[in-house]
């Protein structure tokens, strides 16, 4: 064999393998780009997602502390009962119900039924002392002994109302503490 095939022939392999190693280069190049990319992507939905974790914790925890201020302040009102403070206790118990139905949206299911449920029982007392207030007052009329026994009944029944809205209140504020130490939402 002469040397200027030899020389050939040593060049067609080193072609060959120049080539080989160019294709192996570039595989691994884009082998190594989509799991770049797929690392980034993860990357970006475990920030979104925590990103929206810690908006929907601020959102709750709003939520429930205007609940709770809105709570004190209705709570308060109604249990003095005067007539002057029923008009203040009605535009409380609108908030109290707005920050209830927050609370529904922004959950759990199990604190918005306890919030529902406080909301629930201050506002049927709330409507038994209007409905009395109305009577003593003779706003409509004389209603007639009948309607005075009933409305009478209505609220002396809901006298035990504070303690179950009370209980209420409690099992809804022991629920929020455990959903905002929560890691999770």
């Amino acid at each position: 064999m002469d040397e200027g095939i030899a020389a050939l022939i040593a060049a067609g392999f080193g072609l060959v393998g120049a080539g080989v190693g160019g294709i192996a280069a570039a595989w691994g190049a884009k082998v190594g780009a989509e799991r770049s990319a797929q690392a980034t992507r993860q990357q970006v939905q475990d920030q979104a997602a925590a990103e929206h974790d810690l908006w929907l914790r601020q959102q709750r925890l709003d939520a429930y502390q205007n609940f709770q201020d809105t709570y004190g302040e209705l709570a308060r009102l109604i249990s003095l009962g005067e007539s002057e403070d029923l008009s203040a206790a009605s535009d409380s118990a609108r908030v109290m119900a707005r920050w209830s139905a927050r609370i529904d949206i922004l959950g759990p299911p199990d604190v918005a039924e306890l919030a529902d449920r406080v909301v629930s029982a201050l506002m049927t007392r709330l409507a038994a002392a209007h409905a009395v207030n109305r009577v003593d007052s003779n706003v409509d009329g004389d209603p007639g002994p009948e309607y005075v026994r009933m409305i009478t009944q209505l609220y002396e029944e809901s006298g035990v109302l504070p303690d179950a809205w009370s209980r209420f209140h409690s099992a809804f504020v022991e629920a929020a503490q455990q959903v905002m130490r929560s890691s999770g939402s």
